[in-house]
């Protein structure tokens, strides 16, 4: 998910004309956030039936699909002003609480002259060292960084949680094992390093939306798989193991999934799709996991949350799935109160709790 802000970003007219990253050069003004319909559908309604259909739009496809909220190919009024309001409500849900320090740019590895770089965010006023929690972000194994920060994550931090959000290669998913590598690289790292910056890793949660969502689930079930884990940033001295997954849309049988989508498919050879595939990996011992995913999907279907969510069941584990009625591949439903109070929860339970025990 992006920024709210930068959503608001690409809605002004350059950047829909163009579909290009023009707004980076207008970010400073705020006219930009008052963008109305009308202006939009100046721009896109060509047979000005007050509505702009898909082949109308000229902007890049995935900021139609942003807008179009149902799914329908048309985006109305509505949905438009309803998604504006929606990325103000995220924009401000990710303002970092109060007594929380933010370390930027942290890098945790240098892999062949690039670096990898996290953010920390640490609770000053706590009586304890706060429990971690790190976030995976999206977009498809190619794009996206550690900006995109759930807002749920960023709002645990009042409740005495340090967190971190992690970039790592965007290589695409042929280069697996390299993803999974940077994100096991990066648990060992924030291990390594939790006496300098404060914070307790006696047990770590973890969270990630979409391809996010697919590499914690690899971070869960993979622990102790050899070739999954390298030697990302050295620190091999340290466990990469995590304690509790909340997984938002992420794909679970990339071979299952392979089948069912043509976008994917290609270039991915029988190999690859088992190897990156978490239910590869399934085990008794696994940790609890916690699934968000909306009926609307069109991107990864439903069925890759409810295959992990049956193995999990069938297994003896614990897995709760949450279907969220009318969303789809993300949007703002998926930090929402519900689903920040049941991610509260789950995390207090697996990580708060267990670990204060456990001193």
């Amino acid at each position: 998910m992006r920024l709210a802000t930068t959503f608001l970003l690409l809605l002004s007219p350059a950047f829909i004309h163009i579909g290009s990253a023009a707004g980076q050069t207008q970010q400073n003004q705020p006219q930009q956030r008052r963008f109305t319909f009308g202006q939009f559908s100046s721009r896109h309604d060509t047979n000005k039936d007050g509505k702009v259909e898909r082949d109308e739009f000229k902007g890049a496809p995935q900021f139609f699909r942003l807008l179009d909220q149902n799914g329908d190919g048309v985006v109305t009024a509505e949905e438009f002003t309803k998604r504006i309001q929606r990325g103000n409500r995220q924009g401000n849900m990710r303002r970092v609480p109060e007594d929380v320090k933010v370390y930027r740019d942290l890098e945790y590895a240098n892999v062949d002259g690039q670096s990898l770089k996290l953010d920390l965010y640490v609770p000053e006023k706590t009586d304890d060292k706060p429990p971690l929690l790190v976030w995976v972000h999206g977009g498809g194994w190619t794009k996206g960084s550690k900006s995109q920060f759930n807002p749920m994550f960023v709002r645990l931090t009042a409740e005495g949680y340090a967190a971190a959000s992690i970039d790592y290669r965007l290589d695409g998913l042929t280069s697996h094992p390299k993803q999974i590598h940077d994100c096991k690289g990066a648990i060992r790292w924030l291990r390594a390093n939790a006496d300098k910056y404060g914070y307790d890793v006696t047990r770590i949660g973890v969270g990630g939306g979409s391809a996010g969502g697919h590499l914690v689930l690899l971070l869960g079930l993979s622990s102790g798989i050899e070739e999954l884990e390298g030697d990302v940033g050295g620190n091999t001295d340290q466990s990469s193991q995590i304690q509790a997954v909340v997984d938002l849309f992420g794909p679970s049988d990339l071979g299952l999934f392979a089948k069912k989508s043509d976008h994917f498919r290609p270039n991915k050879t029988p190999e690859l799709l088992k190897s990156a595939s978490p239910v590869t990996y399934l085990t008794k011992d696994d940790p609890p996991l916690l699934i968000f995913h909306g009926d609307k999907d069109q991107l990864v279907p439903l069925s890759q949350s409810e295959h992990v969510h049956n193995l999990y069941q069938e297994m003896g584990l614990e897995s709760s799935l949450h279907i969220i009625e009318g969303a789809g591949h993300g949007g703002p439903q998926f930090s929402d109160p519900t689903r920040y109070e049941l991610a509260k929860e789950f995390f207090a339970r697996h990580i708060k709790q267990v670990g204060a025990v456990g001193k």
